[in-house]
């Protein structure tokens, strides 16, 4: 694959093993301690990314980075820091997995679908009793 190069600052230019895609996608950057940081991806490559994540919000050398609507979820591990964007290297990607169910929507396995009025819970049809 053909080497990149980027300017980070005039006069100076970093080589790049991989091609880099931009993008906008919106993320989330996920602590041990489950907090969520909100964040963007500006670029990626199969090895790497640069995200957008305020320069005063800490980061841990190792954390997952979701993709919100591409059901992503990668472990990086932090690169670089220069002002209000981090470089990761990407270590493991994942794909979330779909929620439990027939994917229809409804959240219940079996199908059955809250009646009107109820609350989010199928109802139990009571027959006649026979005492």
């Amino acid at each position: 694959m053909a080497a990149e190069t980027e300017q980070s600052t005039p006069g100076q230019t970093i080589a790049r093993r991989e091609e880099r895609s931009q993008t906008n996608w919106i993320a989330t950057i996920r602590l041990r301690d489950n907090t969520e940081i909100p964040c963007t991806v500006k670029d990626v490559s199969k090895s790497g990314a640069k995200i957008g994540v305020p320069g005063s919000q800490s980061l841990p050398d190792v954390f997952m980075l979701r993709i919100i609507g591409r059901d992503f979820l990668c472990l990086v591990r932090l690169a670089w820091r220069r002002g209000d964007y981090a470089g990761v290297r990407i270590e493991r990607v994942g794909k979330l997995p779909k929620p439990a169910g027939t994917g229809d929507g409804s959240g219940f396995s079996n199908g059955a679908r809250a009646e009107a009025g109820g609350i989010g819970v199928p109802s139990r049809k009571r027959g006649i009793s026979n005492f």
